[in-house]
């Protein structure tokens, strides 16, 4: 009974690290809202894939991990405010099997700063 008790325990414990391994070694971008208004829409697009993170309050970080199989070119983001107005831009650059990679769009007044 106990050798069954730590089986399973240990195929849970490797389940669980292997799900919060592939958080580390996925690249994500996070966007932070320091513009003083809503984010309505917030899009990032990719050169194989689209990232949509949605409304984002003022103050407020939104991260999304993306995949490793991407083809190479540059982050086009489009951020919707509440107030009507709205940014468009082109910014970094991607490049397939970036391990661990962290871009971070920080939106301020009329301005998006990438890091």
């Amino acid at each position: 009974m106990k050798v069954v008790l730590y089986l399973v325990t240990g195929t849970m414990l490797i389940l669980v690290a292997a799900y919060y391994g592939t958080f580390y070694v996925m690249p994500s971008v996070s966007v932070i809202n320091n513009s003083g208004v809503g984010i309505e829409s917030a899009t990032i697009k990719l050169p194989s894939s689209h990232l949509d993170f949605g409304p984002i309050s003022q103050g407020q970080t939104n991260t999304i991990h993306y995949s490793l199989q991407q083809a190479d070119g540059i982050y086009d983001y489009n951020f919707d405010f509440a107030d009507g107005q709205s940014i468009q831009g082109k910014c970094g650059y991607v490049t397939q099997g970036e391990i661990n990679k962290r871009v971070s769009l920080i939106i301020g007044k009329q301005k998006v700063t990438c890091d």
